[in-house]
């Protein structure tokens, strides 16, 4: 028997990946949810669009399959007549939003590589929780729900795959502040690219810096001094 790489093989199958992910741009008229969790980055993909890299496409790879793996096994979860709880693009406060699911609150899937659940949730999953305010405000919806996939947490000498679900709840003002602020960013992304200026707008944490394409142009040490290393050491 002989084994031997071929890299020609991988660079097709690797352009095939892309140019599916590629696929189906999202609408462009507005902003989205998820470009209002990192203005900075979101004001140079509109501004200073790049080609997704290698190491890109198999990271989304790896995420795609386990959040359209749960999104289709939960789909039509409490649908008995089948009308699907999952996927869609909606408009609401002058921006379009995509919650995972919608149950009827809104539920949002997220994959960690994690080895430990933070012991403070808030803290620790800050991103997240950024990312579910947002759909929890345009669905005006008290309740929201965050599923997270953990790929191997540490049991004893072995690392397993869990689940674990997070009740999210938020009141009237909280979501009323998140509307707020909402309308806040997406008007500042949209003076912004009209004018060319990307100063106003919120840095990106520090750990998005190290490989940005775009680490020059935002030059974030402006803002920050520690950000002047060309490689920001990881959080």
């Amino acid at each position: 028997m002989k084994i031997e790489r071929a890299p020609e093989l991988e660079r097709k199958i690797l352009d095939k990946i892309k140019a599916h992910l590629n696929r189906a741009p999202r609408s462009k008229d507005k902003w989205h949810v998820s470009d209002l969790l990192y203005p900075r980055k979101s004001y140079w993909q509109r501004k200073d669009p790049q080609p997704m890299t290698d190491l890109q496409a198999l990271y989304f790879t790896a995420g795609r399959a386990h959040h359209g793996m749960l999104e289709a096994c939960l789909g039509k979860w409490e649908k008995p007549k089948g009308d699907r709880v999952d996927a869609g693009e909606f408009e609401k406060h002058g921006i379009y939003y995509s919650p995972d699911l919608r149950m009827p609150y809104p539920w949002e899937i997220k994959t960690s590589r994690s080895e430990y659940e933070p012991k403070d949730l808030k803290k620790g999953f800050e991103a997240y929780l950024k990312q579910l305010a947002k759909y929890q405000a345009c669905m005006d919806s008290a309740k929201g729900g965050l599923l997270v996939f953990f790929l191997g947490l540490k049991n004893g000498f072995r690392k397993i795959p869990a689940l674990h679900f997070y009740k999210v709840t938020m009141t009237d003002a909280e979501r009323k502040a998140e509307v707020a602020n909402i309308r806040k960013i997406s008007t500042a992304l949209d003076k912004s690219v009209k004018s060319g200026k990307h100063k106003e707008l919120e840095l990106c944490p520090a750990w998005m810096c190290k490989d940005c394409p775009w680490y020059e142009k935002c030059k974030p040490w402006l803002d920050d001094p520690k950000r002047k290393q060309a490689k920001v050491e990881d959080e």
